[in-house]
């Protein structure tokens, strides 16, 4: 269950990355947290060295 929970936490971040609003993870890290999302499940993101490159790629397609 607690990985349905992360699994959907990675594809909000995704989402989020592809509005082109933000500029990197740690902005889609604070829009989470603002959001309301289980502080241990954004933890558990950022320390997924390439979900964050990835996400952060993301960012930069969005807005380019």
């Amino acid at each position: 269950m607690a990985d349905d929970a992360f699994f959907a936490l990675r594809s909000r971040a995704y989402d989020l990355a592809d509005t082109g609003r933000y500029k990197s993870w740690a902005e889609i890290a604070q829009a989470l947290n603002a959001e309301g999302s289980v502080p241990a499940l954004v933890t558990r993101l950022a320390s997924d060295a390439q979900s964050v490159m990835m996400i952060t790629r993301c960012c930069t397609q969005a807005r380019a």
